[in-house]
C-alpha cells in the first residue's frame, strides 16, 4: 500500500494501472483493501492530495 500511495501522489496513472503495478489484477479488490487500510478510496485519496 505504501507504493500505491506514492504512485497516487506522484503519477496520473489510472487506479487500475496502479493496482496492477503493486500486484493486484482486480482493481475493485485493490480499492477495497486500500479503503480498509487507509480509510478512504484511492481516488478520494488522490483528490484530497490535490486540494
Amino acid at each position: 500500500m505504501r507504493k500505491a500511495c506514492v504512485l497516487l501522489r506522484k503519477t496520473t496513472l489510472l487506479i487500475s494501472d496502479i493496482a496492477r503495478s503493486v500486484g493486484y489484477e482486480d482493481s475493485l479488490y485493490f480499492s477495497k483493501l486500500f479503503k480498509a487500510k487507509k480509510g478512504t478510496t484511492p481516488s478520494f485519496y488522490r483528490k484530497q492530495l490535490s486540494l
